[in-house]
């Protein structure tokens, strides 16, 4: 049981694509393609430096696994990334594992149930976190399942996927009720929390009823529009309302206006703790990668200026922050790129200051939301300690930004230092509820009071701190 609701809020999410991240020792690539696991008929094998298969079949396989992921594990946490979302590793016969024919069987492709357990023991000795993928609207058509507890009807029509019945007691004690279940078995093994694909077709019902059976286990939706009917129950969504926004925003295809709307839709709709704990993701296995949406390096970094910065936990998917290239699905979903020499490092760079940003800053991991009129997109993060508050400005213009803006918060007071965390040499001082932001172009400004700058004064009063 976690005692802290928002214990998510805090986290760094680093996502990872099994087949695709890295090959466990002692195995090469070639040798680990020889098990016996490859040797199927329709199944192609690939090099690590190949490109995958397109169109895709889900059927070519690279040789990435468990043990792989648990040893790149100083990588990920040298980033800063505190948790790491799997996408499904339950047997089943294709490369991504959206078609499991065993829920209880972890795929001996990753290493089996052996390498999940090898993996949770190193991740909780490094106090780091697991969520996995639960498929609970589809199967295999090879399940045992198929005809017992499915329906007549087909994920989009894809005819190896038949639906699951999830309206019987008899599949809800199976998949979460029972402590045999799929979501407690794998509970008590160590895993911290679960993500549910496709969502809005696993229904609100069964949401409710899994969130009654495992009242507090991190419950992610994959929703892919707004999501403020779903976060009752889900303990946050995949922010895709927020994703599309932003980008749209900064291609130049919506208003600034519109972008501070859809925030102020998902910060309020989701509800703070929805909001707070939901997954903000510029890209996934399911969207074109960050470089390919944005060809500008700095439209690049002021997305992820935002993404580290709205409510919402930063959402990191394998190879964006080394510069990994790559359109739609499948190219997206390329293998890790371990040769150091064509890292972008620059970039990789600008995540761990991000990181070290966010991780040290509170109100940009539970502050609430206030968004500002403005002619760029600024907006407030403020917790309810007086000295928690954060101002984001972001200037997706050609020219130097330059405006006074209002900020209609009590706590940031007349002549208050706020200095700017991407540029800590500039500072500049509060006026009588407004402040002077000059950014250059295409840059942004993480502003936040700097009550050290006067020996004998404090505009934080200890006797009005909580």
């Amino acid at each position: 049981m976690r005692t802290d609701p928002l214990w998510l809020a805090d986290q760094i999410t680093y996502q990872i694509f099994p087949d695709r991240f890295a090959i466990g020792k002692p195995h090469t690539s070639e040798s680990k393609l020889a098990l016996p696991e490859y040797q199927v008929g329709d199944y192609t094998r690939r090099r690590w430096d190949e490109l995958p298969e397109n169109p895709s079949r889900g059927k070519d396989f690279f040789g990435g696994d468990l043990d792989g992921i648990r040893e790149k594990l100083d990588y990920i946490q040298d980033l800063g990334a505190t948790l790491i979302y799997l996408t499904p590793v339950f047997i089943a016969p294709s490369n991504h594992k959206y078609d499991t024919t065993d829920f209880f069987t972890i795929d001996p492709q990753f290493g089996g149930e052996p390498a999940l357990r090898r993996l949770i023991t190193e991740l909780k000795r490094r106090k780091m976190r697991l969520i996995l993928d639960a498929v609970f609207n589809h199967i295999s058509d090879k399940h045992p399942w198929h005809g017992k507890y499915t329906t007549n009807e087909c994920w989009r029509d894809f005819g190896h996927m038949p639906e699951l019945n999830l309206a019987n007691p008899e599949l809800q004690d199976l998949l979460f009720r029972k402590p045999d279940s799929v979501l407690q078995k794998f509970c008590a093994m160590g895993v911290d929390g679960w993500r549910f694909d496709v969502a809005v077709d696993v229904g609100l019902p069964v949401v409710k009823a899994m969130r009654e059976a495992l009242p507090d286990t991190v419950l992610l939706g994959e929703v892919m529009c707004y999501a403020g009917g779903w976060c009752k129950d889900f303990t946050g969504v995949m922010n895709y309302y927020f994703r599309d926004a932003l980008t749209n925003w900064l291609q130049g295809n919506i208003t600034t206006r519109q972008v501070s709307a859809a925030m102020n839709d998902y910060a309020t709709g989701y509800g703070h703790r929805g909001a707070t704990c939901s997954w903000n993701m510029l890209s996934s296995h399911d969207t074109p990668r960050l470089r390919h949406s944005l060809p500008d390096v700095a439209q690049r970094r002021l997305a992820l200026v935002a993404q580290f910065t709205a409510p919402g936990v930063p959402f990191i998917y394998y190879g964006e922050e080394i510069g990994m290239d790559g359109g739609g699905d499948p190219d997206c979903r390329r293998p890790m790129n371990w040769d150091e020499s064509r890292w972008d490092n620059a970039t990789r760079s600008f995540y761990k200051n991000l990181i070290a940003i966010r991780q040290s800053t509170a109100a940009l991991r539970r502050g609430q939301l206030t968004t500002l009129e403005a002619v760029q997109l600024v907006f407030l993060r403020h917790t309810d300690q007086i000295n928690e508050t954060a101002l984001i400005a972001i200037n997706n213009s050609a020219q130097t930004y330059r405006q006074i803006v209002f900020t209609p918060h009590s706590h940031l007071y007349h002549a208050l230092p706020m200095k700017n965390l991407l540029n800590p040499a500039q500072v500049v001082n509060m006026e009588a509820g407004n402040i002077q932001i000059e950014l250059p172009p295409k840059t942004a400004g993480i502003f936040v009071p700097d009550d050290t700058r006067m020996r004998a004064y404090k505009f934080f009063k200890a006797r009005n701190l909580t």
